[in-house]
Order: structure tokens, then sequence, then C-alpha cells
């Protein structure tokens, strides 16, 4: 019990450390600053918030929620992976070395807090109850994501190696960033127990995106688009997109609130009868 005890509180503690490091290490506290930023004119404004999206909403948070019951949020850990696998096929498929440590340092994160996870087997093995209507939301979400990803990887394979988003590993992470919201989606579509988290995540990733690209679509005065936009149409389709998944998601959850057992219920010994 002493043991089982002090594992827990080692997972607590360094989950709260990655969540620091995620939010203030790897910038997600960008999705605050970003707005605001100045750096060259402001050039970097929508990469930095891309920053925010996939180290603030997507990373951060489901490590926050796995501090205190982790066993409870199964779908958090989960989407801690899913980070970790947005980073690495966007560093291979920009050609950007520099940019695969983040993936690896995401998925050496994940390793440890599975090492510690006081539910490992509810972690390997999940209870999933699919939702048909998420999922089919989820993959037609995900078909623009990953297009937008690929475009963004090539903007970095192919870039000039002076320009500073090139040098910043700005178009890498804007991949990531887009890779991000599609896998974490259809991990919501999944309803993992702990999914509504994850399915907000998935939504507001995606609608931050899209309120980035309206705000962001014009530098003042001129027609130049600030790099990593993709101007009113596209980025009024993310807003609603995000949020219809988020709504579309809420709908389910109070449809069906019951619908997948808990781990809990799932794991717990059968008791002998009385006086058996």
């Amino acid at each position: 019990m002493t043991q089982s005890r002090a594992r827990r509180t080692a997972f607590a503690v360094l989950a709260i450390v990655f969540a620091l490091g995620a939010f203030l290490g790897l910038f997600g506290i960008a999705l605050f600053l970003g707005w605001f930023d100045n750096e060259a004119g402001g050039i970097h404004r929508v990469h930095y918030l891309a920053f925010g999206i996939l180290f603030g909403v997507l990373l951060t948070t489901p490590l926050v929620a796995l501090v205190r019951r982790p066993e409870a949020v199964p779908s958090a850990f989960l989407q801690v992976v899913a980070v970790a696998v947005a980073g690495l096929p966007a560093a291979l498929v920009s050609a950007d070395a520099n940019y695969l440590p983040l993936g690896l340092i995401v998925a050496a994160g994940a390793a440890i807090l599975f090492a510690l996870h006081p539910s490992r087997a509810g972690v390997l093995h999940p209870m999933a109850d699919p939702s048909p209507i998420l999922g089919t939301f989820a993959v037609v979400g995900a078909i623009p994501l990953v297009w937008f990803g690929l475009t963004m990887a090539r903007l970095q394979r192919d870039g000039l190696a002076a320009d500073p988003h090139v040098k910043q590993d700005h178009w890498a992470n804007m991949a990531a960033m887009a890779f991000g919201p599609a896998l974490v989606g259809l991990l919501a579509a999944m309803r993992v127990r702990g999914w509504r988290l994850t399915a907000w995540c998935a939504g507001l990733g995606v609608a931050v995106y899209g309120l980035a690209s309206i705000v962001f679509a014009r530098f003042p005065g001129t027609q130049v688009p600030y790099p990593g936009s993709e101007g009113v149409g596209w980025g009024v389709v993310a807003l609603i997109g995000g949020v219809a998944f988020v709504a579309v998601a809420e709908w389910e959850a109070r449809r069906s609130p019951a619908a997948a057992p808990t781990e809990a219920s799932a794991t717990a010994p059968v008791e002998a009868p009385a006086g058996g």
C-alpha cells in the first residue's frame, strides 16, 4: 500500500512538472501571448499561437487532468500520446531534424508517466464506446487538417534556410499543430473514459486556430497575410467546425451519459456470496 501511494504521488508530481514544462518550456503559454507578439513586426503571431494550441490546449490540459485521478481519465493520458505521435511525423515529413526532439520529449514524458501510472491496465486496455456521429465528424475534419499539415511540412522542407520561420521550425510546428487535433478528435470519438475533455481540447484547438486566421488574415493596411494564417474563409470554417465538434460531443454525452462502463466497475473483483 505504501509503495502504491508513493508511486501515485510520484506520478502526480511528475504530471505537474510536465504540465509546467509543456506550458512554459514548450511555449504553450503562447496561447495567450501570441495574440500580442510584436517580434519582427508581428510576423510570428499565428506561428506562436500554433505552439499554444499544440502544447497548451492539447498537451498541458490533459497533463493537468492527470494529476488528481489518472485512473478516471485514461483518455487524457492517451491524448498526451497523441500529441507525441503528431510531433514525430511532422518532423519526418518536414525533413526537419531540429523539430524531432520536441516530439521525442513528449514521447519520453508519456513513457515515464506510463511507468508510474496507477492503472496501466486501464491505459493499455481502455474501454471504448465509439460514436459513429463523432467519428464521422472527426474523419471529415481530419481531411483538411492533414492536407494543411502536409502543406506546412512542405514549406518547412522546401523553404529557404534564411527564412526566420524555417530557422525557428515554425512550419514543422504548424504541421504538428494540424496533425494534433486530427488525432485527438479521432481519440475523442472512441469515447474512452474521460473523452469529453479530449473532445473539448480537439474542438477548441481547431476553433482557436480559426479565430487566429480571421484576426490575422492581413497585415493592417496591406493585402499581405500573416504567415500561417489561412485567411477569413477557412478561418470561419475552422472556427465553426471546432465549436460544432464540441457541441456534438456535449449532445452525445447528454444523450447517453452512461454509455461506457467505468474502469472501476470493469476491474473490480467479484466477491464471494455471503455465507458461501
